[in-house]
């Protein structure tokens, strides 16, 4: 499979043609060393994210806490990736940090859904499905803060 054919493979096989059309505007070519910026990247929307459940921004900071985690798992074995893998973890990386994509990341409690179908995707991209499990679950109803 050639590598834009990866790319559309994953968004086709779990996407809405929203979160596909998002999705493939964000796989963008990486080197190992931009992933591992990324990680800081991840983190620090993270950590404002966090700093918005503080202030009261309503959404699921447990979920924006698992997909950070899920992300960071898989830029740890960036240099392992081909350079179309690594494609598609830059296209989970932005997205998770593009607060207004396809479902607004803050004010609703669901908000986090679509960046954890988007991980997952990759993840099974990547043929870690031991990571993507852990998102596919359905999030408590009472997960907000």
């Amino acid at each position: 499979m050639d590598r834009d054919g990866l790319i559309r493979w994953v968004a086709e096989a779990a996407l809405s043609p929203e979160e596909r059309l998002d999705f493939l505007g964000m796989c963008e070519a990486r080197s190992v060393e931009d992933l591992g910026a990324d990680r800081r990247r991840v983190a620090g929307h993270l950590r404002a994210m966090e700093q918005g459940a503080r202030d009261g921004v309503r959404f699921d900071v447990e979920r924006a806490r698992l997909v950070a985690a899920t992300i960071d798992d898989l830029l740890k074995s960036a240099h392992s990736l081909s350079f179309e893998q690594r494609r598609l973890l830059a296209g989970a990386v932005e997205y998770f940090v593009t607060t207004d994509d396809v479902i607004d990341d803050y004010g609703v409690v669901h908000g986090l859904d679509d960046d954890a179908r988007v991980v997952a995707a990759v993840c099974h991209a990547l043929d870690r499905p031991d990571l993507a499990l852990r998102l596919e679950s359905p999030p408590a109803a009472d997960d907000a803060s």
